[in-house]
């Protein structure tokens, strides 16, 4: 029988995590991972083996999942969306990506920020809307401590960032209020940086709206470049993202990533994929039909 050891040696030489990262995972310390590894652990090893096999029962199958769904550079939602951070970071202006949830903007931004040097991404959500907010978020992801007002935040950031020709990405832009998309623009012009802003339509709409328009005005006139995507795939693309899948599932996929959205079909397809793990069969139809049912309530 293998033994907990042996299986993580295992696992991290397959899925390249550290020690640090297994340990993290598993929610212990560095030093017993080491020391477990390294037959000197002096604590509960019957207790540390158990929640390493626990771990690596999880760990190996979202592993194998994982490599199931490819990013596909092609699609034509994220050659709009590195066209925009592309933009952004050369021009060392503000820029707008928006539209349909689901529809791979993440993904293109976090694969933009993990091929390009200077890249600072942050995601604002409920919690994290204001201008003071977002600035120390963004101070965080620098690596420095943020002071507690919000105008010596700004001028840390200027001393930071300016001459540097950074990016700043900011996911889930919709969520921030005027002033703190106000705050970008200022830093934007302050320490001349990129500044990509992306989420759904609502920061769209109301550059536009009749009345709110005139508040977005210092905003609107500084973005030249607002690239939109939406759920609309084609056949080339659902089969580069599901690259082993045959036609007929793929059709089926393409389907619903285009009635409801490519995060769906990409869930859809992960549970379906479990599930013939699971029967040790090929993944199918028929699978993908139930799975989307039971799941979702609905039919394609």
């Amino acid at each position: 029988m293998v033994s907990a050891k042996e299986s993580l040696l295992a696992f991290m030489a397959s899925s390249g995590k550290s020690q640090r990262q297994v340990a993290r995972e598993i929610g212990i310390s560095s030093a017993q991972i080491n020391q477990f590894l390294a037959d000197k652990y002096e604590g509960d090893s019957d207790s540390t083996s158990d929640k390493i096999l626990q771990y690596l029962a999880v760990a190996e199958k979202r592993l194998n999942t994982d490599k199931t769904v490819v990013f596909y550079p092609e699609l034509h939602n994220t050659r709009e969306a590195l066209f925009t951070c592309s933009y952004a970071h050369r021009n060392n202006e503000i820029a707008l990506l928006c539209g349909d949830a689901g529809a791979g903007k993440t993904e293109a931004l976090t694969y933009y920020r993990d091929n390009n040097p200077g890249v600072i991404l942050v995601t604002a959500n409920a919690c994290i809307q204001s201008a003071t907010a977002i600035l120390q978020l963004i101070c965080v992801e620098l690596g420095k401590q943020a002071p507690y007002r919000r105008n010596a935040i700004m001028n840390l950031l200027v001393a930071q960032l300016a001459g540097t020709n950074r990016l700043i990405i900011v996911d889930e832009a919709d969520h921030l209020s005027l002033q703190a998309i106000q705050a970008l623009r200022s830093l934007n012009d302050q320490a001349h940086v990129g500044v990509v802003l992306s989420g759904n339509n609502k920061i769209y709409l109301q550059m536009y709206s009749p009345r709110r328009g005139y508040e977005f005005d210092q905003i609107r006139t500084r973005i030249v470049v607002r690239k939109k995507v939406v759920n609309d795939y084609t056949a080339k693309e659902i089969h580069g993202v599901f690259p082993d899948l045959g036609d007929t599932e793929t059709g089926y996929l393409l389907k619903l990533a285009n009635r409801e959205s490519l995060r769906t079909a990409i869930k859809i397809y992960r549970i379906a994929s479990d599930a013939a793990q699971e029967a040790k069969i090929p993944l199918n139809i028929t699978l993908l039909k139930q799975s989307l049912l039971e799941f979702l309530g609905i039919q394609i």
